[in-house]
């Protein structure tokens, strides 16, 4: 029991949950789907009902393991092509119409926030005394805090980042999130971040990544199974032989047909329901890794062994010269020499 668990808690807990879990179901859910057709059950007929249920469960946790990990392997692949990063050929029209429909979204977004914020402006110029005009304003100020709030959680500032996806975009947004407050490349400065980062704070970080990659995962499953399902129908004239010979193979024929198309539309509407919560899973995703650029950013610093800045000024040039300096080195154009704190 002892080396049962030692075993899982090196196999990890993050795995277990992302993956493991998604692969059972989709292995189950196939050969409760295709194991009529395919046979494999028939494998085991002759032997005992205890060594039957062996082998069986040997066979679905080895099937299990495979798909577990290599959903782990391609977890980063599988993440680039939900935000658009990788576009499968045959659905490139799909994304380059979402991409021209986002970018729209965006720019209406952006627009909607600015004339507020023009508003607001210009109202402050008039507002003194005024209690109505007072009034408007707060009342204007709140819509545009919520505007400004809501595209740059869901949206990046820069036009040109806007990506297929909303999938893509909130993650888009959070990475660029320290560039604009603190004046860094968020993607860049992670791996290092990671380090100064406290054990507490790392696994609320692989909690919410936990949970993204386990909608993530059953998501393309989903999808998967959908896609085997249609397949299976193409396929099922050789499991229903002779169906146009009499009615009632006909009959089984369609039968057949209609039970995976009730499959792969149950798989499809399974794939669209967890996509769609893994958008509010990496929005929670987003936040969490923009707190740890607020809270950690100056321990990283430290770490660096910069001098810890006066103010926000002088901290966003210091990052935006270290950043020059890790992202372009020698080929940087602005950057200027760091000073180094002392050593203490």
């Amino acid at each position: 029991m002892n080396a049962f668990a030692s075993y899982l808690e090196k196999l990890g807990n993050n795995f277990i949950v992302a993956s493991m879990v998604p692969s059972l179901a989709f292995v189950i859910a196939c050969l409760m789907a295709f194991d009529p057709g395919l046979a494999i059950l028939t494998m085991f007929k002759g032997m005992g009902d205890t060594a039957r249920l062996i082998a069986l469960g040997v066979l679905v946790f080895i099937l299990t393991v495979i798909i577990g990990f290599t959903l782990t392997a391609l977890n980063t692949f599988l993440l680039k092509m939900l935000e658009g990063y990788v576009i499968p050929p045959p659905v490139r029209f799909l994304y380059n119409k979402s991409h021209r429909i986002h970018r729209q979204k965006a720019f209406n977004q952006r627009r909607h926030r600015d004339i507020l914020k023009s508003k607001v402006r210009e109202l402050e110029k008039f507002a003194g005394g005024d209690s109505l005009r007072e009034a408007e304003l707060d009342e204007l100020g709140d819509r545009y805090y919520k505007a400004a709030a809501d595209y740059g959680l869901a949206y990046p500032e820069d036009q040109a980042d806007v990506m297929p996806s909303r999938f893509g975009n909130a993650l888009k947004a959070a990475e660029n999130y320290p560039g604009e407050r603190y004046g860094f490349d968020g993607v860049q400065f992670w791996p290092r971040l990671v380090h100064v980062i406290p054990i507490e704070y790392k696994m609320t970080i692989d909690g919410v990544r936990n949970e993204l990659s386990f909608l993530v995962n059953m998501s393309i499953l989903s999808m998967t199974f959908s896609f085997c399902c249609v397949l299976a129908v193409f396929f099922s004239m050789w499991a229903v032989p002779g169906a146009g010979t009499s009615p009632s193979v006909y009959l089984d024929f369609l039968w057949v047909v209609f039970k995976f198309l009730s499959l792969a539309a149950l798989g499809f509407a399974g794939g669209f329901f967890f996509y769609n919560a893994s958008i509010f899973s990496v929005g929670s995703f987003g936040l969490v890794i923009r707190s740890a650029f607020d809270l950690f950013r100056l321990d990283l610093m430290k770490k660096l062994g910069l001098e810890r800045p006066k103010d926000s000024a002088e901290e966003f040039d210091k990052w935006q010269n270290l950043n020059e300096l890790i992202a372009l080195g020698s080929h940087s154009l602005t950057f200027k020499k760091l000073d180094y704190r002392k050593e203490e």
